[in-house]
């Protein structure tokens, strides 16, 4: 008699996301609509984001740091995690690059004492888990356009530093910003990406770069494993829930993993 109202579902995610960044909270819903879940987004302001969700050439490095300072994201996370969730996923994959694991560790930590004992993962954590998980080797990683060489670069150092057999780090996603890119452009620049480096593995980062509708197309042409910014996070934030295997359709991850 009574119809679905969302109220009662079996997970409730938060999400943390760039004020203009409508791609984490719809990718994540999309994974999730054989589940009865609900995603529930916060939003900080990210100065290389425009209305309408148009995005900088390149992004500054100073807006990326301001993303995870105390005086932003603590009190984001604080007034998300007021609400009866699960877990909070920080949708930003700039700012672990930027910082690197051991301040990311130290940031969780700092975290932890404002979000009323709910489950924390960032991007940035939760990929290191799942190519741990999987046991991946030879991993290329598709930043997107906006990302620079410095950015890349910090991305080359964070995955080394945790020991991470990750070949190279490009800002080598479709071009056009975040609206502009679609399956088949992700498909073929991740066609590219192999290649050019033999990768093995490619994780597409930047949790605004449109990807999961390319996943299970890409590892059966191109037979690699294909990770992505917010399929990862999703992943790490139903650790324990027993729902990963009822995510069908966006990789080996969640059939294997």
């Amino acid at each position: 008699m009574w119809k679905y109202d969302g109220w009662g579902s079996e997970f409730r995610l938060g999400v943390v996301t760039p004020h203009a960044d409508i791609g984490p909270e719809a990718e994540t819903q999309a994974m999730l609509s054989g589940v009865s879940a609900t995603v529930h987004g916060a939003r900080v302001d990210f100065a290389p984001m425009h209305p309408g969700g148009t995005i900088d050439e390149k992004i500054a490095h100073d807006p990326v740091l301001r993303f995870v300072h105390p005086d932003v994201l603590d009190r984001t996370v604080e007034s998300l995690s007021s609400s009866p969730l699960d877990a909070v996923g920080l949708a930003f994959t700039s700012s672990s690059f930027k910082i690197g694991p051991e301040q990311e560790r130290n940031l969780l930590a700092r975290l932890s004492g404002v979000s009323h004992g709910i489950r924390l993962e960032t991007t940035g954590t939760a990929a290191v888990s799942a190519i741990r998980k999987l046991g991946l080797k030879r991993i290329a990683v598709m930043a997107p356009s906006w990302f620079d060489e410095p950015l890349c670069r910090e991305g080359e150092a964070y995955f080394a530093d945790q020991e991470v057999d990750v070949i190279s780090v490009t800002p080598s996603g479709p071009e056009g910003g975040p609206l502009a890119i679609g399956p088949a452009a992700t498909a073929e620049a991740v066609a590219k990406l192999v290649d050019r480096t033999g990768a093995r593995t490619v994780f597409i980062t930047g949790n605004g770069q449109r990807a999961i509708g390319a996943i299970e197309h890409i590892e059966s042409e191109l037979d690699i494993t294909v990770l992505t910014a917010n399929q990862v996070l999703l992943w790490a934030c139903l650790e324990g829930t027993g729902l990963r295997s009822r995510i069908s359709g966006y990789g080996r991850l969640f059939t294997e993993g």
